[in-house]
Protein backbone atom coordinates (compact mmCIF):
# COMPACT_ATOMS: atom_id res chain seq x y z
CA UNK A 1 0.00 0.00 0.00
CA UNK A 2 2.83 2.40 0.80
CA UNK A 3 4.45 1.64 -2.55
CA UNK A 4 1.46 3.03 -4.39
CA UNK A 5 1.52 6.32 -2.49
CA UNK A 6 5.29 6.75 -2.26
CA UNK A 7 7.22 4.39 -4.55
CA UNK A 8 10.60 5.79 -3.45
CA UNK A 9 9.83 5.66 0.26
CA UNK A 10 12.56 3.15 1.10
CA UNK A 11 15.12 5.19 -0.81
CA UNK A 12 13.97 8.34 1.00
CA UNK A 13 14.34 6.62 4.35
CA UNK A 14 17.83 5.44 3.38
CA UNK A 15 18.84 8.99 2.44
CA UNK A 16 17.43 10.44 5.66
CA UNK A 17 19.23 7.88 7.80
CA UNK A 18 22.46 8.43 5.90
CA UNK A 19 22.22 12.19 6.34
CA UNK A 20 21.45 11.78 10.05
CA UNK A 21 24.45 9.51 10.50
CA UNK A 22 26.73 12.03 8.84
CA UNK A 23 25.28 14.84 10.93
CA UNK A 24 25.92 12.97 14.18
CA UNK A 25 29.26 11.52 13.03
CA UNK A 26 28.02 7.95 13.33
CA UNK A 27 29.56 5.01 11.57
CA UNK A 28 27.40 2.29 10.01
CA UNK A 29 26.92 -0.87 12.02
CA UNK A 30 28.26 -2.90 9.11
CA UNK A 31 31.55 -1.00 9.13
CA UNK A 32 34.58 -2.78 10.50
CA UNK A 33 35.29 -1.41 13.95
CA UNK A 34 38.69 -1.84 15.51
CA UNK A 35 38.59 -0.40 18.98
CA UNK A 36 41.90 0.51 20.46
CA UNK A 37 42.10 -0.02 24.19
CA UNK A 38 42.26 3.35 25.84
CA UNK A 39 44.97 3.92 28.38
CA UNK A 40 42.72 5.72 30.85
CA UNK A 41 40.10 2.98 30.94
CA UNK A 42 41.62 1.10 33.92
CA UNK A 43 42.05 4.45 35.65
CA UNK A 44 38.36 5.31 35.30
CA UNK A 45 37.45 1.86 36.61
CA UNK A 46 39.68 2.42 39.63
CA UNK A 47 38.06 5.78 40.25
CA UNK A 48 34.56 4.23 40.03
CA UNK A 49 35.53 1.42 42.41
CA UNK A 50 37.07 3.89 44.85
CA UNK A 51 33.94 6.04 44.81
CA UNK A 52 31.73 2.98 45.26
CA UNK A 53 33.88 1.88 48.21
CA UNK A 54 33.66 5.32 49.79
CA UNK A 55 29.89 5.43 49.32
CA UNK A 56 29.43 1.97 50.84
CA UNK A 57 31.72 2.83 53.75
CA UNK A 58 29.86 6.05 54.47
CA UNK A 59 26.50 4.25 54.26
CA UNK A 60 27.77 1.51 56.60
CA UNK A 61 29.00 4.07 59.11
CA UNK A 62 25.67 5.88 58.92
CA UNK A 63 23.74 2.66 59.55
CA UNK A 64 26.11 1.72 62.38
CA UNK A 65 25.65 5.11 64.03
CA UNK A 66 21.87 4.86 63.65
CA UNK A 67 21.83 1.38 65.17
CA UNK A 68 24.04 2.52 68.05
CA UNK A 69 21.78 5.52 68.66
CA UNK A 70 18.67 3.29 68.73
CA UNK A 71 20.26 0.77 71.09
CA UNK A 72 21.58 3.45 73.48
CA UNK A 73 18.30 5.35 73.35
CA UNK A 74 16.29 2.37 74.59
CA UNK A 75 18.64 1.47 77.47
Amino acid sequence: MLDTHAPNLTESIRVLVHNSDEKHHRIPASAETTKKPRKNQPRSRQVREKRAFQAMLAFGLLLGALELFIVLHYL
